[in-house]
């Protein structure tokens, strides 16, 4: 099992690389971070798949692709592309293209592969290929392995592999196979020692072959972490989770996104999204299209720049929006984007807010205080600490949500777990850990409760969903890592991540 070190910056545990790195980037906030040297190793000393072998064994593939594709998704690139080098023999300039693709969001289209034994196709004549097809018919398989090796020049494992790719084939149909002399065999560009024989017969044995293994390729393109995965999940009818709505790109105009952390969602339906250290809030209508752009201002006390580090967003039923940066709330009616006065309070720098159902705000502050907030933005009730006091361990990093009975959850990023308060600061339970099974967190970005009570925890990892008593229930795979989530009111996850992008799923 790799042995895992933290980020410096936000405490996120990061992967041995697989290979002799000095440098990677770190999922969480994307620093650059240097891999300590006691954990940076050599090159496997394992066989290399050479480009024949690579296509030929499909399930092969198919892995190394989604490999490529989540340390692409994680901004691990030269990881992937080193992966690609290493696992398909790939050129660099060739393995640098594809994880562009996956990075773009683009169709991966591997490009064409030269025959292992000659830089040309292969090209066998009607009554050369008949022959051979004859001999595999009558159960001369040496002699039909030996007369293909004569005309095409392939190596002994080549040629195995064709023999037994045409042995499949005809045990298929179970009928002779015959041709005439004007009928031709080619071996694909690509495939290596596979040749398809034209003819209405020959027809019908590429079309089984080619299904199966067409269904295979799909198979490991759609499938998790596939390039190919979000175009198929609004498509999937079988999907437990699925997907309804994906809009989003890369950009700093409108519509586009830099750095989305946190979003919200109101009760018309409407979208907010904001970058996390540009200053831009966007609204977007339920069907994902631009509606609003607000660039919000720090003050030079905070920032240089002017640009503020928004932390947490929310929206009320009477349509203000709530947006959390410089350790205050800050306030805009969404009616006509008027800017309303900040809720500051005194001796309190909140980090996040969430609001309740009887239109309180609930606020995290000076790491894992947590209160409850008046409208005027007085304190209602507050507890001191609430997640060192109950874990022995200092937070840093803690996330807001709540459900429909008015409890409270607290998800400590830094100490692994989350914590139920009861509606008036009580505390009650606690679930999860620090580790890799699949119940447990690696780095907790988010949390949000549905209408059931099911509680939803975005980690590195994908969103882990629990009972309303912590007990494990699944883990919904999501493309990238999910920064913020939010339920509308059609109890709809709304989900932004680094892809790039806003993700609508429909949950189970």
């Amino acid at each position: 099992m790799s042995k895992t070190f933290h980020c410096p910056n936000c405490a996120a545990p990061l992967q041995e690389p697989a290979q002799d790195q000095g440098v990677i980037s770190c999922a969480y906030c994307h620093s650059s971070v240097i891999v300590p040297p006691e954990l940076r190793r050599s090159p496997s000393a394992e066989p290399i798949l050479t480009p024949a072998e690579s296509l030929f064994n499909l399930p092969e593939l198919a892995t190394s692709l989604r490999q490529a594709a989540n340390l692409t998704r994680a901004g691990r690139k030269e990881e992937a592309v080193q992966l690609l080098l290493k696992e398909l023999a790939m050129d660099d300039a060739e393995a640098r293209r594809i994880i562009d693709q996956m990075e773009q969001g683009q169709i991966v289209q591997i490009g064409e592969v030269e025959n292992r034994f000659s830089s040309q196709a292969v090209t066998l004549n009607g009554e050369d290929a008949q022959q051979i097809l004859e001999l595999i018919g009558n159960g001369e398989e040496e002699e039909a392995l030996r007369r293909y090796r004569q005309l095409t020049g392939a190596g002994l494992e080549d040629a195995r592999r064709a023999m037994a790719a045409l042995q499949t084939a005809a045990s298929l149909l179970e009928q002779p196979v015959r041709l005439s002399n004007q009928q031709t065999a080619r071996i694909a560009k690509g495939a290596a020692s596979v040749f398809a024989i034209s003819g209405c017969l020959t027809f019908l044995i590429i079309t089984l072959v080619s299904l199966l293994t067409l269904g295979i390729v799909f198979w490991a393109l759609v499938s998790d972490g596939g390039p190919l995965e979000s175009w198929w999940q609004p498509l999937n009818p079988f999907a437990p989770d699925r997907v309804m709505l994906v809009f989003g790109k890369q950009g700093i105009g409108e519509g586009t996104f830099d750095d989305p952390r946190r979003i919200a969602v109101d009760s018309q339906g409407n979208i907010y999204v904001s970058d996390y250290r540009s200053g831009r809030v966007q609204q977007f209508d339920g069907q994902g299209n631009f509606l609003n752009l607000w660039i919000e201002e720090s003050s030079k006390q905070f920032s240089a720049s002017s640009k503020p580090t928004i932390h947490s967003l929310a929206v009320s039923r009477d349509g203000i929006l709530y947006v959390v940066y410089d350790g205050m709330i800050h306030r805009r009616n969404m009616a006509n984007g008027e800017e309303l006065s900040p809720l500051q309070v005194d001796r309190l720098s909140i980090s996040d807010v969430y609001l309740t159902s009887n239109n309180q705000l609930a606020v995290v502050a000076n790491g894992d205080d947590l209160a409850v907030l008046n409208p005027d933005g007085t304190i209602e009730w507050m507890v001191k600490d609430a997640i060192e006091s109950v874990a022995g361990e200092s937070e840093l990093s803690a996330y807001l949500g709540g459900d429909g009975l008015g409890n409270f959850y607290l998800a400590g990023s830094f100490v692994s777990s989350v914590f139920k308060y009861s509606p008036d600061g009580k505390y009650l339970n606690r679930f999860g850990s620090g580790g890799e099974d699949a119940s447990q967190f690696r780095a907790i970005n988010a949390i949000a409760v549905d209408s059931q009570g099911r509680i939803y925890v975005s980690d590195i990892k994908g969103i882990m969903v629990f009972n309303p008593d912590g007990q494990y229930l699944r883990t919904i795979n999501v493309p990238g890592v999910v920064f913020g989530m939010d339920f509308g009111q059609d109890d709809r996850l709304y989900t932004v991540s680094n892809q790039p992008q806003v993700v609508i799923y429909q949950v189970r």
